[in-house]
């Protein structure tokens, strides 16, 4: 399945679990799973503070970083898509390390 596949498939269940106010927490879940599988109720907990904690962060700065006014700037597109390749690099970096441990799939 190819990216573009995959996202269309999901798009559906984003936006249903953004609208029931879910979607970060259905987030945390997989991730939590994926990263952290059978971790204790308490470390769970604190994940899940640390894991909120940053989505209002980025949010935050998201919010903060784009251009007053109501339209979107070429500036916004480009401060979003740093924002986003910062993420990425990060995530590809935490792949590597799990594969190295031995933790992907």
């Amino acid at each position: 399945m190819t990216p573009e596949e995959f996202r269309s498939l999901a798009r559906p269940q984003i936006r249903k679990l953004a609208r029931r106010g879910k979607l970060v927490d259905t987030a945390f879940k997989v991730f939590c799973d994926a990263v952290y599988p059978g971790c204790p109720e308490d470390q769970r907990a604190a994940l899940r503070i640390a894991f909120f904690a940053g989505a209002q962060e980025l949010h935050v700065l998201q919010m903060t970083a784009v251009d007053e006014g109501s339209d979107i700037t070429d500036d916004d597109y480009l401060i979003y898509g740093q924002i986003a390749e910062e993420i990425e690099r990060f995530h590809q970096r935490t792949l590597a390390a799990m594969e190295a441990a031995g933790r992907a799939n």
